[in-house]
């Protein structure tokens, strides 16, 4: 049983409240997530099985992705409860809908946790799950493009628990969360700075990132790769799996010049993955004090 928290000299500092436009900017950057999620356990599936044929659904196996996607969840919400219980609460589970927008289930629990076991709490499905799905894909390789839906689901559903850890990676480890339906609660000593917790700037932050990496894939690709290649005098050159959706970059030389292929899909998931982190990582900016807060604490 964990023992009560000693909660001497802190005090409530802010709170993370799942507003409805915060909803809604989740929902889309969970949407946005699937591609990039999708087509990075795709590689790892082609990679595993050398399958880099397309698998086709018949509308029998369309009805058994239902119970997939709900088992997914409930699993997803399964385990943090369990790593809820490893630092000593008592975990509590529930379904509802915020704002009439998402619905969602959610495991809870009223103890207080410091900031590093509270990012482990939330991290812990993506992180558990992914791991199972990608084991049982090669032991089951047959069968492993059953498992794709799942790690994907999960892997997108916890783009919320994601930007929640980068958010409160900005706060120092001594701080408590306090979990609850509508948000979560932080304390803190009255010298911590509070976060801006707002996921408001991730939409642009993500379309800043995937811009500035896609420009540089596209130069690299299409104008200094092919002039070293032709430098070097070599007769062909490939990244990625060939003749797949995962040919990044082909190149074959010749006597009268060379023929270049460049794979789009692989460029916009790559580009789409560091969109996605340079937009979590530039959430949970810190807030500038107001001038009077300033006074006041320098004593004037």
């Amino acid at each position: 049983m964990k023992k009560e928290v000693n909660m001497t000299g802190y005090k409530k500092i802010d709170k993370m409240e799942l507003s409805r436009e915060m909803t809604i900017i989740l929902y889309g950057m969970g949407t946005l997530s699937l591609f990039i999620f999708g087509y990075f356990f795709t590689l790892v599936y082609t990679l595993i099985t050398q399958n880099t044929a397309a698998f086709n659904l018949t509308y029998g196996s369309i009805l058994i992705v239902i119970p997939i996607f709900v088992f997914t969840v409930l699993f997803h919400e399964f385990i943090h409860g369990i790593a809820i219980s490893i630092y000593g609460g008592k975990p509590r589970y529930g379904a509802g809908v915020a704002h009439y927008i998402l619905p969602y289930f959610y495991a809870t629990t009223e103890t207080k946790f410091f900031r590093n076991q509270f990012i482990l709490i939330a991290i812990s499905p993506l992180i558990v799950i992914s791991v199972i799905g990608i084991i049982l894909m090669a032991i089951f390789s047959t069968a492993a493009h059953w498992f794709l839906f799942p790690l994907t689901i999960n892997a997108a559903g916890s783009i919320g628990d994601l930007w929640m850890v980068f958010s409160l990676l900005k706060y120092p480890e001594h701080v408590l969360l306090e979990d609850d339906r509508t948000g979560t609660i932080i304390y803190g000593e009255n010298t911590v700075r509070v976060v801006n917790t707002s996921p408001k700037g991730f939409i642009s932050d993500f379309f800043k990132g995937f811009s500035v990496w896609f420009s540089f894939l596209i130069i690299l690709f299409y104008l200094i790769f092919p002039i070293i290649l032709v430098i070097l005098n070599v007769d062909s050159f490939i990244i990625g799996i060939e003749n797949s959706p995962f040919t990044i970059f082909k190149y074959l030389g010749g006597g009268e010049g060379y023929e270049l292929f460049v794979g789009f899909l692989p460029l916009l998931s790559f580009s789409g993955v560091i969109g996605l982190i340079y937009g979590l990582a530039r959430s949970g900016k810190r807030v500038k004090p107001k001038w009077n807060e300033k006074k006041k604490e320098r004593g004037e």
